[in-house]
């Protein structure tokens, strides 16, 4: 089944923020697609200093048909009870429901036949209402438009079975690729789904996952604290921080003067 991945790329997002961030895309984007008629079953995130993202494997092209039918107020009912049945109903007359009789009286019945919308249209009908309302703890304006995020917000990489998905989002660029590391490797790479996404951007210098980022910085640390006969003191808020500054982890051990 098809793929779905997101990149929302940006100026760097603090290290203490990018955590709860992918916990907050996760949730809310979940709770949009499930709302328009679609299951993500596992939601994969991801974020860096850079970059807050994520993919999902499995997504249908299309949420399901709807054939339901819906239970109105009883004949003769108020006009007021009538309206608001007919709104919710999606009819725009009461000639277009039934009646069916009951033990109880006379019901009105609307009988709601609906094709399920294309996954690309929910997807960019739900993005820029979450960009939007993203709750970031502290967030700044764009110098050219309304739009509030944490830093600058500079491109919206969406991609959906090997196709770029267009997002508007007051003017904010929405291509199909990525960047690498802002020093090592900082020109542009188009992508076509995840794998492709995580593998070039290793390639350039990043490392997604923030897990990855921590895992190399203990491992390092420890190693070069053992070359010095030192132990190393684990510090998990330092690490999860350290690992939130960088895309790229190299340990380094510095030292000073005895005299100092």
């Amino acid at each position: 089944m098809p793929q779905l991945l997101l990149e929302l790329f940006s100026e760097e997002i603090p290290a203490r923020m990018q955590k709860r961030a992918e916990e907050d895309l996760a949730k809310a984007f979940g709770e949009k697609l499930k709302a328009a008629g679609l299951d993500a079953k596992a939601i994969k995130t991801f974020s860096s200093p850079r970059r807050l993202g994520l993919f999902i494997d499995g997504l249908p092209a299309k949420a399901a048909d709807v054939n339901e039918e819906r239970k109105g107020p009883r004949v003769g009912s108020p006009e007021q009870a009538l309206q608001g049945f007919l709104k919710g109903a999606g009819l725009t007359s009461i000639d277009q429901a039934q009646i069916v009789e009951d033990k109880k009286g006379s019901f009105y019945v609307a009988k709601i036949e609906r094709a399920g919308r294309a996954t690309t249209e929910i997807v960019q009908e739900i993005m820029p209402e979450i960009v939007r309302a993203f709750p970031w703890p502290k967030s700044m304006r764009s110098q050219s438009s309304d739009l509030q995020w944490v830093r600058p917000l500079h491109n919206i990489c969406c991609v959906f079975d090997g196709k770029a998905v267009k997002i508007a989002v007051e003017g904010v660029g929405s291509e199909a690729v990525t960047w690498g590391h802002r020093f090592h490797a900082p020109e542009a790479m188009p992508v076509t789904n995840a794998a492709d996404h995580a593998s070039k951007l290793r390639g350039a210098k990043v490392l997604i996952e923030r897990e990855e980022r921590k895992t190399i910085i203990l491992e390092q640390a420890k190693k070069l604290c053992a070359a010095k006969g030192l132990e190393l003191v684990e510090d998990v808020g330092l690490l999860e921080e350290v690992a939130g500054l960088v895309e790229w982890p190299v340990v380094l051990l510095g030292d000073m003067d005895p005299d100092f």
